[in-house]
């Protein structure tokens, strides 16, 4: 077997505006709940997925991500918001090649009473992930220029279960757009004061079809 180490975004998970200067406006919604930004939480998944040529299993997927709510930093807009650090370990086999791939980035995040917002850059002024409030089970919404994306709330009383526990009444967003040829959805479960407890994250490139799927293992999460 070849063996590489590979750096490489292999995966985009994550994640606007306000006016206040706090990364959590003056009032937010109880919806906020669903993603409790404090500094020093931290989120650890595992990770397993799949590629599917037709019929054929043609690679497998295991790995890890690490989230943490490192610090506060101030987007160019004038705001502040939180700065999440995003570290993906995974290994890919297919065929007789196995792949290390290693990927590290930074998202910055913010919740107002009008939803969460999220930036990849702090230049950015196109938000690359939205949440609106109040989150209304059948709620539909747009956002994003490159690329467009559609968000849609599936359900906000799904149960869910995985290595970290069973959560209730757990929010299903799930998020679809098209990119390079790729259609792509990604379904995430959040919980009340935990956040993120699943995610499926799903790409078909014709009849090529890759699925990963996350799963909540520990976290450390101060609401406040």
């Amino acid at each position: 077997m070849k063996k590489l180490l590979i750096p490489a975004a292999f995966i985009l998970l994550v994640l606007s505006c306000g006016t206040s200067s706090d990364p959590i406006g003056p009032s937010p919604s109880p919806d906020a709940e669903f993603y409790p930004l404090t500094v020093g939480n931290q989120w650890v998944y595992g990770r397993i997925g799949m590629i599917m040529d037709g019929d054929s299993l043609t690679g497998t997927l295991t790995g890890s991500c690490t989230l943490e709510i490192t610090g506060t930093a101030t987007h160019s807009e004038g705001f502040d918001v939180f700065v999440q650090e995003n570290a993906v370990t995974d290994t890919l086999v297919l065929g007789s090649m196995v792949m290390i791939v290693d990927t590290i980035y930074t998202d910055y995040l913010r919740i107002t009473d009008s939803g969460l917002f999220g930036y990849p850059h702090l230049t950015d002024t196109d938000s690359s992930y939205t949440v609106p409030f109040p989150i209304v089970n059948g709620a539909v919404w747009s956002f994003s220029e490159e690329p467009p994306m559609t968000g849609t709330v599936l359900s906000t009383s799904e149960n869910v279960t995985v290595s970290a526990g069973t959560f209730e009444d757990c929010i299903e967003i799930q998020l679809t757009w098209i990119q390079g040829g790729n259609t792509v959805s990604n379904t995430m479960d959040s919980a009340r004061n935990v956040g993120k407890v699943r995610n499926v994250f799903v790409q078909s490139t014709g009849a090529v079809i890759t699925t990963i799927t996350e799963e909540l293992e520990s976290y450390t999460v101060s609401v406040f």
